[in-house]
């Protein structure tokens, strides 16, 4: 595994990859790109990312998380821009033209990618495909339990909205202002005993202790709610006019993505490539299934290498 922090559109984004880091030759003219959920912070998708690329072999994963939702080091002299006044580089808008630069900039021509998406993640890739340069550079699209369509309108979405945003709103910054003024030994006691309640592992802590600044949460929360707005009805153009390379991975414990939204999906598009789990994996699989989420999508990348 390689990472480092590396300017897109002039945001220090931290990359992870494995296989071949991103500014070496790639022979094998094929890629895994994963787009990440919302947080976009790459370092939950370690294991996933990882155990994916050993299970395939030969083929380099790369993981991007979203602009501004991972702060380079305290000594590192690049700065990510605050959030206010800079509200187009962190709305949805601003993280598609970011992957955007992201693939023209890194990945050659010639070689194919397989663009795997998770939650918001999946949304991002359907109005990626809308640019014609980067469609031509699709070999396949994995959706994971993708949040491409009426997120308000989810048990999750009604929560976050009506309840959530609210309380943020009134004592969010307060919170989290408070909870990095207390010594990093005591975040991270407090996180860890959060860890052993949910059962999330601890090779997160750093992870998780990075979202918990006020920087980071802002812009995250920012994000959530640009996607209420937004995802709304499914974009039914850009589905039907790239049904052969979409594939969709639906959960049946999902608070953001109901059995009816893959219902609805085989009803209006009986031919599309769509699955239901069987594992009752979680939508956050990342932090409790990666190794198996990985075999899944491991087997669909298979099935779709270039012949």
């Amino acid at each position: 595994m390689q990472e480092a922090y590396v300017n897109i559109n002039s945001i220090p984004t931290h990359i992870f990859t494995w296989g071949r880091w991103i500014e070496e030759t790639i022979p094998e003219k094929e890629i895994v790109i994963c787009i990440t959920g919302n947080p976009g912070l790459p370092g939950f998708y370690t294991e996933f990312a990882g155990t994916l690329q050993k299970e395939l072999g030969d083929l380099p994963v790369w993981v991007i998380g979203h602009a501004g939702h991972d702060d380079p080091p305290e000594a590192s002299i690049r700065e990510v821009p605050q959030l206010s006044g800079n509200e187009e580089l962190f709305n949805l808008d601003g993280q598609i033209k970011h992957k955007v630069a992201f693939i023209e900039k890194y990945v050659p021509n010639g070689v194919k990618i397989h663009l795997i998406g998770h939650s918001i993640g999946a949304w991002m890739i359907l109005q990626l495909l809308e640019n014609e340069r980067i469609r031509n550079r699709v070999q396949k699209c994995y959706m994971l339990f993708p949040t491409v369509e009426r997120m308000m309108e989810s048990p999750n979405g009604w929560v976050f909205t009506k309840v959530a945003m609210p309380l943020y709103s009134v004592f969010g910054y307060i919170f989290f202002s408070f909870f990095n003024f207390l010594p990093v030994w005591l975040r991270l006691m407090l996180i860890q005993i959060y860890f052993l309640i949910f059962s999330i592992p601890r090779q997160y802590l750093g992870t998780a202790l990075k979202y918990s600044k006020p920087s980071v949460a802002e812009k995250v929360v920012f994000l959530a709610d640009d996607e209420m707005a937004r995802v709304r009805g499914i974009q039914r153009e850009i589905v039907e006019q790239n049904l052969d390379i979409l594939k969709f991975y639906y959960g049946t414990t999902d608070g953001w993505v109901p059995v009816s939204y893959y219902d609805q999906l085989k009803k209006d598009y009986p031919k599309v490539d769509a699955q239901l789990d069987t594992k009752k994996i979680a939508h956050a699989f990342v932090l409790r299934h990666s190794k198996p989420m990985a075999g899944i999508v491991r087997d669909m990348i298979q099935q779709h290498r270039r012949g």
